[in-house]
């Protein structure tokens, strides 16, 4: 019944206030538990993959386990990826079918006409077994089937086909390419985008379609994917989004989409839902370990937090805790570059959100110690940059370097820590979302723009590149690169 309280008081909260509102809330899939009827079960399901060395569990959802051969009359679709394990040797795939549904298989090889022909294992095709729930809620009071199978043991760098559904009843099939392998100095890239919520101009799926076409390798992503993360309406919307002929399954389901939990999301059962995310439970975390999680891609080393608590105490105590071990647990030449990201910014200039601070006192600190290199946010509906920034003084930014394109300035070899002298911070938001006014004005600031926005990031072993580019034209807005 607190859920079903937080939940109602929630969605009040967000339609009343508007885009101003933080909304921090645990919403699950019992909050539309109704006063008539028999009492909903709620259960969390937990096994190990085949072939794979984790653990994966659900959120609390009805009716979880492994899925059986039953079909029922749709096909798969909103089909999408991510890795909960390794990103070289792993990847995970979640789908919506019709209720009656239970097959969750997947069937894939390095042979694409071999997966496209098989209804089952054979020569040059493999097949995995996940599982199956019903998420549901006041608005969705029968519930939406979803599915999620993890495949283990890959090689990297590696292009595999699949489709997922069971004998009868498959989807189409896609390609999914593995990670290089760990500390690759070969080139590779990925896309950052956020806050897509009210898909206002199509924008989210256009953003989708211009990446495809930039052929990025992975795609991380700010949070507020939607209006209300309890709402199952809005996923279902948010993956079934369409441009003209281009539907953005055709890239989620090809590159790997990791997410942080925006304030519109709000931890809600059915975000936690929606992805295959690692899962290793850290002291005080939430939501069987996908609250906040890291992983390693290429050469790089990424950090995803959680700033929407419900204990603000959590920011500095045990989220902290956990980025401070998990950051001083990397290996810097094999992984040099290191990315954060989170939702609410604690650099940005006068636009809807003031910076905040006490995420910027909690976390900056940290950040510093082990010379992160770039700080993604969304929240603001803007492009910004700021200029490189190592440290507070009284409560300031330390600007650390100078110069016409305000970059990092590296440090020679016996010059000081060898690395970067400041760490950049980049609101990269509004694939969607409606656009809040921009300013350049704060002297921590080297570039804002009111502009729907999506960057790329490339990685030439220690050389990166980021682009920023208008959604709606494709024209850049914001280019720089450095070297380490």
């Amino acid at each position: 019944m607190i859920r079903s309280l937080l939940f109602v008081l929630a969605l009040t909260f967000i339609a009343c206030g508007g885009d101003d509102d933080h909304v921090a809330l645990d919403a699950g899939a019992d909050a539309g538990r109704r006063d008539a009827g028999p009492p909903v079960v709620l259960q969390v399901f937990t096994y190990t993959p085949d072939g794979c060395d984790y653990e994966v569990s659900t959120p609390e959802v009805q009716d979880p386990g492994l899925g059986d051969e039953v079909i029922g009359e749709g096909a798969p679709d909103h089909v999408h990826t991510s890795f909960a394990g390794p990103s070289w040797s792993s990847f995970a795939v979640n789908w919506r079918t019709d209720r009656e549904t239970l097959a969750s298989a997947l069937l894939y090889g390095t042979d694409e006409d071999a997966v496209r022909a098989a209804e089952g294992p054979g020569e040059g095709v493999a097949s995995q077994r996940g599982h199956t729930f019903l998420v549901a809620s006041a608005f969705d009071p029968t519930g939406t089937r979803l599915h999620e199978v993890h495949v283990c043991a890959l090689e990297p760098s590696t292009t595999y086909y699949y489709k997922v559904g069971g004998p009868g009843r498959w989807s189409e099939v896609y390609d999914y390419a593995t990670a290089p392998a760990l500390g690759t100095t070969e080139a590779w890239s990925f896309a950052i985008t956020g806050d897509a919520r009210n898909n206002r101009d199509n924008a989210w799926p256009l953003s989708q379609r211009r990446i495809m076409n930039r052929g990025v390798d992975l795609q991380i992503f700010s949070g507020d994917a939607v209006f209300l993360g309890a709402l199952q309406r809005d996923w279902e919307l948010f993956f079934g989004a369409r441009a003209d002929d281009f539907e953005v399954t055709e890239l989620l389901a090809r590159v790997a989409f990791m997410p942080t939990n925006g304030n519109h999301e709000g931890l809600a059962v059915n975000y936690l839902a929606q992805f295959a995310l690692p899962q290793e439970v850290s002291p005080g975390e939430r939501g069987q370990g996908e609250e906040w999680y890291s992983f390693d891609f290429g050469n790089a080393h990424f950090v995803v937090l959680n700033d929407t608590v419900l204990d603000q105490d959590v920011i500095a105590g045990a989220q902290g805790t956990w980025l401070r071990e998990d950051l001083a647990a990397v290996d810097r030449e094999r992984t040099p570059w290191i990315f954060a990201m989170h939702h609410r910014p604690f650099y940005t200039c006068e636009s809807n959100h003031r910076p905040d601070l006490g995420l910027r006192a909690a976390w900056q600190p940290i950040f510093d110690e082990h010379e992160v290199d770039v700080v993604f946010n969304g929240h603001n509906h803007v492009y910004e940059r700021s200029r490189p920034i190592r440290g507070v003084d009284g409560g300031e930014p330390r600007l650390a370097a100078e110069g016409p394109d305000a970059v990092p300035v590296m440090t020679r070899a016996g010059e000081g820590s060898g690395g970067p002298s400041g760490t950049l911070y980049v609101v990269a938001a509004a694939v969607g979302a409606p656009l809040y006014d921009a300013s350049a004005a704060c002297e921590f600031t080297h570039v804002a723009t009111s502009e729907t926005n999506y960057g790329v990031v490339e990685i030439e072993d220690r050389t990166l590149t980021i682009t920023i580019r208008n959604v709606m034209t494709d024209a850049l807005i914001d280019t720089f690169s450095y070297s380490k």
